[in-house]
């Protein structure tokens, strides 16, 4: 949950100038995660950069940038701050231009602020900026004045020197155990599975999903890669279901031709058709089973360009066909003409088959550009 939703009860994008005015009724306290500032404090982006960096340094927080403050004294000390008024910038005002002075501001850049501008409305397009920081990943963060700032109560303060040698123990110690404990073996998975997309297979995800349990760990990876690789989850539970109905489409498809060529009673054939295949050769025989099969049609090749390449075998003499407790002999060629050949034209005409490849083929994409981003983080 953003720091928007906890204090608006709002998403980010839904929050109007009427739910400005009602919080600002609330009358609640700076805090630890909350702060308020004039809108004139968008041209000073060093001093932003402090604020943002101690935000990100602690327990992140919001910053209403539009909100001027009510400082409550006890003698000359601030006891307490409370919102004042609401004070609007011109439409000028851009948050990419905030964006791009506060990111480059602050070193190790913070990637996860959200920044949402709210417009006045009613025909105005003046500006108020609601900028949201979460807890850092990466801390600690220094700001434009090459010091490192924290939260404490309302105020943003400078880091003793234990703070920072703490914090960076602490982020060299669990970026070694990100890449033990996730990205090292997600290497290997997305590997693994980039080979088997090849095959047209759909892997299974539950060693990605085991890894991914591991949410002390996972917290500290970025929410692009989070959501890259829940994306990628979902795309292949979707390839799965593809998959079996492409098997189907071939199966028939290859069964069907082989009816027709044998001039088989076609009423009796179904899905369900029970037939095995045997490669015959000089000195034994080898099955051609239903995965090799299937392989075979996905990569549009021939069984002679397969048991070409089977140099232990010897060269292969005919196809087998066992159908109904009987066995029907076809050399090779013949098979490969007068069968083969018209079951990987229909193949390759097959929408629903077609429709597979194309995602197996994204798919072996993505893992490989997941590989990619998964060496540079670590």
């Amino acid at each position: 949950m953003s720091f928007i939703d906890k204090f608006f009860r709002k998403k980010p994008k839904d929050v109007t100038r009427e739910d400005l005015d009602a919080f600002l009724t609330r009358k609640i306290e700076e805090n630890l995660n909350l702060d308020y500032k004039a809108i004139q404090a968008y041209y000073d982006f060093d001093e932003l950069s402090k604020d943002v960096s101690a935000f990100a340094n602690s327990e992140g927080g919001l910053i209403i940038l539009g909100l001027s403050q009510d400082e409550i004294k006890k003698g000359k000390v601030v006891v307490k701050i409370l919102p004042k008024e609401l004070t609007w910038g011109e439409e000028i005002l851009s948050k990419e231009r905030l964006e791009d002075n506060l990111v480059g501001k602050i070193q190790p850049r913070i990637d996860e602020i959200k920044i949402q501008p709210v417009r006045e409305g009613n025909g105005s397009m003046r500006v108020i900026f609601l900028i949201d920081i979460p807890q850092s990943k990466n801390r600690p963060h220094i700001a434009s004045d090459k010091r490192y700032y924290k939260r404490l109560n309302f105020r943003k303060i400078p880091m003793e020197h234990f703070e920072i040698v703490n914090l960076l123990k602490l982020r060299w110690v669990l970026n070694e155990k990100l890449i033990e404990r996730i990205y090292e073996p997600l290497a290997s998975i997305l590997e693994k599975n980039a080979k088997e997309f090849s095959n047209y297979h759909s892997p299974n995800t539950h060693e990605i999903e085991e890894i991914l349990s591991r949410t002390y760990y996972r917290w500290q990876m970025s929410d692009e890669l989070n959501e890259a690789l829940n994306c990628y989850i979902d795309q292949i539970k979707d390839l799965d279901k593809k998959e079996h109905f492409a098997r189907r489409e071939m199966k028939s498809i290859c069964y069907k031709n082989v009816f027709e060529h044998l001039k088989l009673d076609s009423k009796l054939f179904t899905n369900e058709t029970p037939m095995k295949f045997q490669l015959c050769f000089e000195k034994s025989t080898s099955d051609l089973h239903a995965l090799l099969m299937y392989e075979l049609l996905m990569k549009n090749k021939t069984i002679k360009d397969y048991t070409n390449n089977l140099f232990y075998s010897g060269k292969c003499e005919k196809v087998l066909i066992n159908y109904n407790s009987e066995w029907y002999p076809i050399e090779l060629d013949d098979f490969d003409d007068l069968i083969w050949k018209k079951c990987l034209k229909e193949v390759q005409e097959n929408q629903i088959i077609g429709e597979f490849k194309e995602s197996a083929d994204g798919l072996w994409e993505e893992a490989l550009s997941l590989i990619d981003d998964i060496i540079v983080l670590s």
